[in-house]
């Protein structure tokens, strides 16, 4: 009992943590552009701490659900168009859910999106070209490097005001990466590609087991019990043109999710973890796709800013 619970418990603290740090990617590359690294660093290394608090060989069933492959097209059109999407979005998958889980309902579009993008891509015939590699079952020492420099660097040279925020994504990274080994396939964007392959390609063996519904159900009561504010139901108000806009990110994004087998929170929690080079190009794309949406968000704005000035 014990067992089937402790993914549900675990998943309850990663949803409080990221509700408390802010964890989201497209804020980690508006902290990069203002020159602030260190927010997207962090982020970027949550999945590697898997090899630090998991045995050091892993066994057969975990190392099968972390796919390795190598770099192929639909890898790096799917990250950028999930990072375009993302940046249109204001929110990637684990910030989605948590705006949602603090009253932002509008998020119910994206989420919707993201669903019609699964199953808009699987049910076209496509012929998609993805080059499985073998398994990795111990980890690299520069990794381990890698991960106690990262935690030097915050507690020396990150102004203490920031240390909070860092720390508490480091704690998100190990809890998840807990989780990973506990359910490989726990993350919402592997939740929608297992249903999506099951309702469209009549996989019925992909159903996912209730358990991991409960997971999700438990990532989003802990971010809905740590929110500083959540609004009410009366108090938010429902635009038609912020669900549209949400709904086409939200299938954007599902899209993109779709052709690199998975969303930025299975990238960064399986496929990085995993030095797949397809999980790395695929972040890379998806920072790139990011930072687009922001600047072509900031132009936009600009240009509407000085054409209301023009008007007056």
């Amino acid at each position: 009992m014990l067992g089937y619970l402790l993914p549900i418990i675990l998943a309850c603290l990663v949803g409080i943590l990221a509700q408390k740090t802010g964890l989201c990617m497209v804020r980690g590359v508006q902290e990069l552009l203002a020159k602030r690294p260190g927010f997207l660093a962090t982020i970027l290394c949550c999945g590697f701490w898997f090899w630090l608090v998991t045995p050091y060989s892993i066994d057969d069933s975990v190392s099968l659900a972390m796919n390795r492959h190598s770099v192929s097209t639909p890898f790096i059109l799917g990250g950028l168009l999930f990072g375009l999407g993302a940046a249109i979005n204001k929110g990637c998958s684990i910030s989605t859910i948590t705006k949602l889980s603090k009253g932002h309902y509008h998020m119910f579009a994206t989420v919707g999106g993201w669903l019609i993008g699964w199953c808009l891509l699987a049910s076209i015939p496509t012929d998609l070209n993805y080059t499985p590699l073998a398994p990795i079952t111990s980890p690299s020492v520069t990794v381990i490097v890698v991960l106690f420099v990262l935690v030097a660097i915050i507690m020396f040279r990150i102004p203490p005001q920031r240390r909070p925020i860092l720390l508490g994504i480091i704690l998100f990274g190990v809890i998840a990466s807990i989780l990973t080994y506990q359910v490989p396939e726990w993350s919402p964007s592997q939740l929608f590609k297992d249903i999506s392959a099951a309702s469209i390609h009549g996989e019925t063996e992909k159903w996912p087991p209730l358990q991991r519904y409960l997971i999700l159900v438990g990532l989003v009561f802990g971010m809905s019990i740590s929110a500083k504010k959540r609004l009410s139901v009366q108090e938010f108000e429902l635009r038609p043109s912020q669900v549209i806009v949400h709904l086409i990110a939200g299938i954007i994004m599902g899209i993109g999710a779709s052709l690199a087998l998975g969303g930025n929170d299975s990238q960064l929690l399986i496929a990085l973890p995993s030095f797949s080079p397809a999980g790395a190009i695929t972040i890379f794309c998806m920072i790139a796709g990011i930072t687009c949406g922001i600047l072509i968000r900031k132009a936009i704005q600009h240009f509407t800013d000085k054409a209301t000035d023009t008007d007056q």
